[in-house]
């Protein structure tokens, strides 16, 4: 599972550009569900429960790299 660092502006009211990887990955009709922390981007077409099945899967990837964050500060710490 990759992740991109990008920006995002805002072009016009209720327009954002936003990159051309993400745009081939969703197409140009896409739907956001948007929290506090973070956004869930999807294309229009997609079913709930595909989206769900999908997001299990970035949870366990989050939750791997989190892991692997906490392992990195305590070695950080202990020299």
């Amino acid at each position: 599972m990759g992740e991109l660092k990008t920006i995002i502006a805002k072009i016009e009211s209720d327009v954002l550009h936003v990159p051309e990887e993400v745009r081939e990955i969703l197409g140009h009709d896409t739907k956001l569900i948007v929290g506090t922390a973070a956004v869930i981007a999807f294309s229009a077409g997609t079913s709930y429960a595909d989206i769900l099945r999908s997001l299990e899967l970035i949870q366990d990837d989050i939750q791997l790299r989190l892991s692997k964050e906490k392992s990195e500060a305590s070695k950080s710490r202990k020299k």
